[in-house]
């Protein structure tokens, strides 16, 4: 391995990631000088092309990016998946550049199984699922729940039509899935976990996208968004005593399976995590 390498990560309001931060300081413990840079492709006047994008990257000598919203999806039909990449799955967030070309995975997907394992552990624990947002990284939690043992997910987007390909995607690949009718609180009264895969929580897109009347029987919860952690909806989570998955841990989980995809190494989820949150404290 390379002692010095170049990644980077791709996508539109990366003002308050903290991917930079976990990958120079994963770097630094295991002896490799990572340069980690952040490309914010919001607000261009023309159009962007992710194809483009990652063009750039490999012929500047990357070993590769995270690529994030809104570009996830559109990012998979420029490369090629790895070999234990989940059939049917249809987004990426890691892409490797070499020799045989850009091959990609999503450690979305196996960063929320394995973040999820580690805080409920195993057995049926899922349930049946209300998830609110069909996008990139709601694609990728969508796949891995039904890994995961899950019983039913039902999906809600203000988009009708992108939550509806989601539906039609995971059917085909045999995930029992349907979309939300037009009563979200009996839909939420009905779930044993809830997750927020929008960007609603974000610093720049405050809030909870969930209707207050509809807790009380969940006994799980997740939200996707990490910055800040303490989101509104995990707040009331809390006073409702669901018990809840932070997106902090899908953030640190696929950011260890990204770097181990970009240098060959595995790290110690727990060190890493103790190492992280000294040095960065969650806001």
């Amino acid at each position: 391995m390379a002692t010095k390498i170049q990644l980077g990560l791709l996508g539109n309001g990366l003002g308050r990631s903290r991917a930079k931060n976990l990958h120079e300081m994963l770097g630094g413990i295991f002896g490799i000088e990572v340069s980690y840079r952040v490309m914010d492709l919001g607000g261009q006047p023309a159009p962007v092309s992710i194809a483009k994008e990652l063009e750039r990257c490999r012929v500047e000598g990357f070993r590769g990016v995270n690529v994030t919203h809104p570009y996830k999806c559109d990012a998979f039909a420029c490369v090629t998946p790895m070999a234990h990449f989940p059939q049917g799955l249809n987004s990426v967030n890691t892409v490797i550049f070499g020799g045989s070309g850009m091959e990609a995975d999503n450690t979305d997907f196996s960063g929320f199984f394995h973040a999820f394992r580690s805080r409920f552990g195993e057995g049926d624990v899922v349930g049946r699922v209300l998830m609110l947002g069909a996008g990139g990284v709601g694609v990728a939690i969508a796949f891995a729940l039904h890994h995961l043992g899950m019983k039913e997910l039902i999906i809600y987007d203000t988009k009708v039509e992108t939550a509806a390909d989601l539906v039609r995607l995971l059917v085909t690949n045999g995930v029992t899935a349907r979309l939300a009718g037009h009563d979200l609180a009996e839909e939420m009264r009905q779930a044993d976990g809830l997750i927020n895969a929008t960007p609603i929580g974000m610093f720049q897109y405050p809030g909870n996208p969930f209707p207050g009347e509809g807790y009380g029987r969940q006994r799980w919860a997740f939200d996707a968004v990490y910055t800040p952690v303490d989101t509104e909806f995990l707040q009331r989570c809390r006073k409702e005593n669901i018990d809840i998955l932070s997106g902090f841990q899908l953030f640190l989980y696929q950011g260890l399976h990204a770097f181990e995809r970009f240098t060959g190494i595995k790290a110690d989820a727990a060190e890493v995590e103790t190492a992280f949150l000294k040095q960065y404290p969650l806001e």
